[in-house]
Parts: C-alpha cells; sequence; structure tokens
C-alpha cells in the first residue's frame, strides 16, 4: 500500500508538473506574439491560462514538497520548483496589478525549468521535521526576496532593451508594445524596492533563528546574501543621490541576482550535489 501511494504521488506530481509547463509555454507565447505584432493581448484567456498552470504547480509542487507525512523537502531540485512557482505567482499578481505583462516573458519559462528539475531530478535528502515557526519564516522571506529580484532583473533587462533601442533609434516593434521608459523605470525600482524589504526581513529573521550559521554550513548564503543586499542599497542610493538609471541599474541588479543566486543554489548544489550533505 506504502509503494503503490508512492507511485501515485510520483504520477500526480510528473502529471500536474507537465500540466503546468504546457500552460507556462502557451502564456510564453502569448506574450511574445503580442510583442512582436501589433496585436493586443487577450488578456482574460491569458490570465486563464496562467491561473491554470499555477494551479497545477500547486499540485506539483504539494507532492515534491510534502512527500511524506513526517516532513517537509527542501532539497536543491525541490526549491527549484518552488522558486518557479513563488516567481510565476508573484510576477502574475503584479502583472495584474501594474497592467503590464512584459516582464512575464522570461518568468514563466523560468517556472518551466524548475519544475522539469524537479520532476527528472529527485531530491535524495532527507526531509525535515519539526521545523520552527522562525525558521519557516526566514525560508519564505527568502524564497519571496529572490523571485522579486528576479522579476527586478527581469524588468531591468526589458528596459535595457528598450532604452538602447530609442537611443539609438532602432524603432523594433517590441518598443510599441512596452510602457513609456519611465513607467517601465518606476516599475523596476518599485521591485528593487520591495526586494530590498523582503530581502532584510530574511536577513533579519535568519540571524534571529537559525543557530550555528558555520556548524549548519549556512555561512556562504549570509555572505552572499549580506552582499546583495549591499549592493541593492548601493543602488538605491545611488538613484537617491546620483540618479543611477538605465544600464547602470541593469548592472546593479543583475550583480545582486547573481550573488543571491551563488548563495543559495550554488551553495545548496556543492553540499548536497558535490559533497553529498543534507
Amino acid at each position: 500500500m506504502v509503494i503503490k501511494g508512492f507511485h501515485s504521488a510520483v504520477t500526480m506530481a510528473f502529471t500536474s508538473g507537465i500540466i503546468a509547463c504546457l500552460g507556462f509555454g502557451v502564456a510564453t507565447i502569448l506574450i511574445v506574439r503580442s510583442l512582436k505584432t501589433d496585436k493586443p493581448l487577450n488578456k482574460p484567456l491569458f490570465f486563464a491560462i496562467a491561473a491554470m498552470a499555477l494551479a497545477f504547480h500547486a499540485i506539483q509542487l504539494h507532492y515534491d514538497l510534502f512527500p511524506s507525512e513526517h516532513g517537509i523537502q527542501l532539497g536543491v531540485t525541490t526549491m527549484a520548483s518552488l522558486f518557479g512557482f513563488v516567481l510565476a505567482a508573484s510576477g502574475t499578481l503584479i502583472a495584474i496589478y501594474r497592467h503590464v505583462v512584459s516582464f512575464l516573458a522570461p518568468a514563466y519559462p523560468s517556472a518551466c525549468l524548475g519544475i522539469i528539475i524537479a520532476i527528472f531530478f529527485k531530491d535524495d535528502s532527507t526531509p525535515i521535521s519539526n521545523m520552527e515557526a522562525g525558521v519557516i519564516a526566514h525560508i519564505l522571506l527568502s524564497i519571496a526576496a529572490y523571485c522579486l529580484i528576479a522579476l527586478a532583473l527581469s524588468q531591468a533587462i526589458l528596459l535595457g532593451i528598450q532604452n538602447y533601442q530609442l537611443k539609438h533609434r532602432h524603432l523594433h516593434e517590441v518598443i510599441n508594445s512596452l510602457p513609456p521608459l519611465q513607467t517601465m523605470e518606476s516599475m523596476l525600482f518599485d521591485l528593487i524596492t520591495f526586494g530590498m524589504v523582503f530581502l532584510s526581513a530574511a536577513i533579519t529573521t535568519g540571524f534571529l533563528f537559525v543557530d550555528d550559521l558555520f556548524a549548519q554550513h549556512l555561512i556562504h548564503k549570509t555572505v552572499f546574501a549580506l552582499g546583495s543586499w549591499g549592493v541593492l542599497l548601493a543602488l538605491l542610493l545611488g538613484r537617491k543621490l546620483r540618479g543611477w538609471r538605465g544600464m547602470v541599474a541593469v548592472r546593479w541588479t543583475l550583480s545582486s541576482f547573481i550573488l543571491l543566486t551563488l548563495g543559495y543554489f550554488g551553495s545548496k548544489v556543492v553540499l548536497e550535489l558535490i559533497l553529498h550533505r543534507a
């Protein structure tokens, strides 16, 4: 019965993940097509497909995060899918609020990549049980911060393309479908500010609730997270004091994202896949 239940869960996770990938793929195609043509995006259809993909992604995540009743699975492959889900879900909510969907073009494929990693490379680490509420809060805040900064990077890349084309008078059709440059820039710094807030909260809860960073092999993450936080702070201060914008914002946002990625995924890959430590 246990083996049968296990195979049923694996099948459900696989099926739900594939359906979610198809949904994200179709949604991405709709965005790209609207950017390349003068046809407006059918937003009711688009958000319906996105909601369906998110629902099936959530089902896939449930089976991967809770493989048994004895704990939660937080290995590197499961976390890749979780990051992808939060990235797609938060991006979709922001798109609804800001009426801008262009920055979701790289977000949805990223969610698909996380799903594929989780489906084909299962976690071997032991599920964690009896996790304290403070540690759970730290994990959730870290995920939210990472995803907001990833969205900021996506927005920064679009802003960089838009800025380059306007400066060199390469009026590609993508320019006509994007909001004005000032709106795009305001949205970028909104994302950076929210990412900074969540990253600050994640770092604070880490110091408060995570015991002995050295013994738990978490010092790498702390150093990289602090480095990413410092980059974001410098960018926000540079914008306020020196008017930083355009490609400067793109480069600094990219630097912050790379530091966070190295801090979380880099250390987990080394510890779990190379050194075989949980």
